[in-house]
């Protein structure tokens, strides 16, 4: 089984992309796609455990995306050059940017509705790279005592329905597109049953997607089955993974709604 969908503490994981690799191994897995958000940091520590391991690693990104009607859209891309994975940094540092400057107001906005929140408490808990995620908000509010579940009503009341929703840049997905196949690499459409991002589908056939993920925990079954269906439709690779965030994630399992097999 190969999960082509997991994250480390180089984004919104909680582990390192040498425990991922281990855990991978000891659940009898043939390889991991680490495909953290907006940065591909996280490969050279992927590499070494992989060699060290004996397990097979493929380095991904999973690069947040807005389509034109507002939605979001998630574009995977795997395998990039050397040179293409420098130029994909590049890409998506304004994103990374952009994004913790949102979580900063994020923290303000909650601290001034009176939860005890801070920013060095939020920077404390972010991965080798800095970069800063909500859910570091909602775990310091359960440490606190405030709450007790990450993704539960208090999220939704700050992050989903309050002053905390996060507002950062992100590019076209075609655009993303674009610099994943000049990088050398894959395009693979993430989840689209999770945004209903379905109507992207022939517009990124023909820009050059690779392949859609069909097999996702956050996927029905109707999302699956719609996504076998344009992958014939279209000629697609057919993925699937996890979405494995450890303890920042809602339960899901390193390994599940993996693939057999694939060409990358």
């Amino acid at each position: 089984m190969i999960d082509l969908h997991v994250h480390s503490y180089w984004s919104d994981g909680d582990q390192s992309p040498a425990e991922l690799v281990r855990m991978a191994k000891a659940k009898g897995l043939e390889a991991i796609a680490l495909t953290d958000h907006d940065t591909l940091a996280g490969g050279p520590e992927l590499r070494q455990a992989g060699l060290a391991e004996g397990l097979r690693v493929v380095e991904g990104i999973e690069i947040s995306c807005t389509q034109e009607d507002g939605r979001q859209l998630h574009l995977l891309g795997y395998n990039f050059s050397k040179a293409g994975r420098e130029a994909m940094e590049t890409f998506c540092s304004p994103i990374r940017q952009s994004r913790n400057e949102a979580v900063r107001q994020a923290v303000a906005a909650v601290r001034a509705l009176g939860y005890p929140v801070t920013l060095e408490q939020v920077q404390a808990m972010a991965g080798p790279g800095g970069d800063l995620c909500k859910q570091y908000v909602m775990q310091v509010l359960i440490d606190t005592g405030v709450c007790d579940e990450l993704y539960g009503s208090l999220y939704r009341k700050l992050f989903k329905e309050g002053p905390a929703r996060l507002s950062f840049y992100t590019p076209r997905p075609e655009e993303a597109l674009r610099w994943v196949a000049a990088a050398g690499g894959r395009a693979v459409l993430a989840h689209p049953g999770q945004y209903n991002n379905f109507a992207m589908v022939p517009v990124l056939a023909r820009a050059g997607l690779w392949g859609i993920e069909a097999y996702h925990p956050k996927h029905s079954e109707a999302d699956t089955a719609h996504c076998l269906s344009l992958a014939a439709e279209y000629g697609l690779a057919v993925t699937g993974g996890s979405d494995f965030h450890g303890r920042f994630g809602e339960g899901e399992v390193l390994g599940d709604h993996g693939v057999e097999r694939t060409e990358l």
